[in-house]
């Protein structure tokens, strides 16, 4: 990765951590030395069984996710002692054994979320709030506000990113779709992007991350930290506000429906989309 837009990630996922901190003790202290009942009331976050195991389990993947942006920019900043991770070539059992790890990953949140801390993943992750068609409903009926919003996202990143700078640079999966032609590769990539990365992801950042920090916070600072942390794991420049804004909406739909099925096929839908006219560009 170019050493600046390294170095840009790195910054602004150094704010991200600090501001979920931050924020987080300052919702804290409000709770803590408030004595106005009204406003306790105002910012009290929804009920439930989230404790202070779920928030430092969540801390820790928060920085997990700030240590993956600290060892990328310090390999940007030494690109002759740094290997090569943006050159490796995809292979059929290198894209599999990613979506495993990816998977098992999810898993465990999913797992630690509900099972282990012995709660129903039905209520956690909201599995059977709504019905198949209402799920359906929502999936597409917001794939027109999505592109919509990412029109505009990538309007802002224009105005503030020079002409002279915005060399966007392809992710790896995007790279592969457009440069290889073996089928069984781009199946699997089309399952990574399609199926494995929303799930998880959904999982991960709407499913846990964002309800442990509206527990201990509110919703619209939740909703926004959990967004921006979003955009900023996908380490690419050029689409940190369109992805914020996805994200925004993604959870905007969760806290509406209370449903995980709903982002979950939103993002599948989205990611689904970019593919196809990927796949086509890579043949006209």
């Amino acid at each position: 990765m170019d050493p600046v837009k390294a170095q840009i990630l790195f910054y602004i996922s150094t704010l991200t951590v600090l501001g979920i901190v931050l924020g987080l003790t300052l919702f804290w202290s409000v709770r803590t030395f408030a004595t106005t009942k009204g406003f306790e009331k105002e910012i009290e976050p929804t009920s439930g069984k989230i404790d202070i195991i779920d928030l430092l389990f969540a801390l820790a993947i928060i920085l997990f996710f700030y240590a993956n942006t600290v060892t990328l920019y310090q390999n940007s900043m030494n690109p002759v002692d740094a290997p090569p991770i943006e050159k490796t070539d995809t292979t059929l059992s290198g894209t599999i054994l990613n979506n495993i790890i990816f998977l098992i990953i999810g898993g465990l949140v999913f797992s630690f979320a509900s099972i282990i801390r012995g709660r129903n993943a039905n209520q956690v992750f909201g599995l059977k709030t709504i019905s198949f068609g209402r799920i359906l409903k929502w999936g597409l009926g917001a794939m027109v506000p999505v592109y919509i919003i990412l029109v505009l996202g990538n309007f802002i990143t224009q105005l503030i990113i020079p002409s002279k700078e915005r060399v966007p640079e392809m992710q790896e999966i995007v790279q592969t779709m457009i440069t290889n032609s073996d089928i069984t590769i781009r199946i699997a990539l089309l399952f990574s992007a399609v199926i494995v990365a929303p799930v998880v992801e959904e999982i991960i950042f709407r499913g846990y991350i964002y309800p442990i920090l509206k527990r201990y916070s509110h919703r619209f600072f939740a909703g926004f930290m959990t967004s921006l942390l979003f955009a900023v794991v996908h380490g690419h420049v050029e689409g940190l506000i369109p992805l914020m804004f996805l994200a925004i909406i993604l959870t905007f739909c969760y806290e509406i429906t209370g449903s995980i099925l709903v982002p979950v096929l939103i993002h599948a839908l989205f990611n689904g989309i970019n593919s196809c006219f990927i796949l086509i560009s890579s043949h006209g």
